[in-house]
């Protein structure tokens, strides 16, 4: 495929085009910060979808074994982990996943554990839930996040529920094994349930290895995946969780019944099928493009100083630390969205700790991502937010 093709996905009901306005309050800026890609998904499943529907009638649906067997083979061929078809559990979005399990498996008031810097949904559904946020911060030690074991023993202990991001969104770190030993010990120990988001899973970057957590000896996990990432088809409503204790599993699909019943798509099945099984060759081709991009403006960002890169381990996204800049969080807005031209994650919005970082999608066509960096050179020239 041409990944170098850029394809206008203006008046396309697009978050990332069509609302630049409502999120940056400008519309004549580069949009890099929703975390999808600018490129066509893979031919095999825009196959798949033409064929389903050339059927004309689109009426209620079950989930077909076939459905299960490619997250099955998928689970089994990339992570060496075995599970069954009746340990997935289909559920809409990842987003609606975490909310059930926050609202059946906690109450008011209980703690529910998150690591921040952290994708802001997972805060969100917490204090929408009226939980107590329990924070422990990562910290950047020698250009990597490292957790905080001492702080992560204490903060598990106030906790009902960890919320988990592995691969870790927005930083890129792919967590080691012993260190997801150790967390799920943690919160074996004080009986924490695990709810792992693992979307960016199959998205690890050269020598990183993704360990599932799944894979571990802790019957209190529930791992959240979608194949929206790896594949760029966010938008269809496609996700499953992946849960091995029989009476964990049983509460978790009354849970999705009762607050989020839906009828499967077709086409979200015929679609899974495709991206699990027929999109091998689009996989090895986009990852070959993000390599080259990533070393792209990896190169050229150190030519700025005043910006360093976090190495990712895994995604499209990079996370920069611009706390060289000497700016608070609305003034580096200012600075990007005004002066720059440009539309990133600003990173208060992961967190505190995020405060002086902003996160930057990298996964569009070479063309961009030269404009982009273009203009990112204009601080090393005195650009300011004055």
């Amino acid at each position: 495929m041409n990944f170098d093709e850029s394809i206008s996905r203006n008046e396309t009901n697009c978050v990332k085009y069509d609302e630049r306005i409502s999120k940056f309050g400008v519309n004549d800026i580069l949009p890099l910060w929703v975390a999808d890609m600018d490129f066509a998904t893979s031919p095999a499943i825009i196959e798949a979808m033409k064929n389903r529907i050339e059927h004309p009638v689109f009426g209620y649906s079950f989930y077909a074994t076939a459905y299960f067997d490619a997250i099955q083979n998928w689970y089994w061929t990339k992570h060496d982990l075995r599970i069954s078809n009746e340990q997935i559990v289909p559920v809409n979005n990842i987003a609606s996943a975490v909310a059930v399990a926050i609202e059946i498996f906690s109450d008011t008031g209980d703690g529910v554990l998150i690591q921040t810097p952290l994708y802001p949904p997972f805060r969100e559904a917490i204090i929408r839930h009226e939980r107590v946020v329990v924070e422990s911060k990562l910290v950047l030690k020698d250009g990597k996040y490292e957790i905080d074991w001492e702080d992560f023993k204490l903060k598990a202990r106030e906790a009902k529920i960890f919320l988990f991001c592995s691969p870790h969104n927005p930083t890129g770190r792919v967590w080691r094994r012993e260190e997801i030993e150790l967390m799920s010990e943690i919160c074996k120990e004080n009986g924490v349930l695990i709810v792992s988001d693992e979307i960016h899973s199959d998205l690890t970057h050269d020598k990183y290895k993704h360990i599932q957590i799944a894979s571990l000896n802790n019957k209190n996990i529930i791992t959240l995946n979608s194949p929206a990432k790896r594949f760029n088809i966010p938008s269809i409503i496609n996700a499953y969780a992946i849960i091995k204790d029989d009476n964990l599993r049983e509460q978790f699909i009354n849970g999705v019944a009762k607050y989020s019943p839906h009828t499967p798509s077709p086409l979200m099945q015929y679609i899974t099928i495709a991206a699990y099984e027929d999109s091998s060759k689009w996989i090895s081709d986009v990852d070959k493009y993000l390599a080259n991009n990533l070393k792209y403006i990896l190169d050229e960002i150190k030519k700025t100083p005043q910006i360093k890169a976090i190495m990712p381990e895994a995604s499209f996204l990079l996370w920069l630390d611009c706390r060289g800049l000497n700016m608070n969080s609305d003034n580096l807005a200012h600075l990007f969205i005004h002066k720059l031209k440009l539309g990133l994650n600003n990173g208060i919005d992961f967190g505190n700790n995020g405060d002086g970082f902003m996160r930057l999608n990298y996964a569009v066509p070479r063309s961009i991502l030269v404009e982009a960096v273009d203009r990112l050179k204009f601080i090393s020239k005195g650009a300011s937010c004055h």
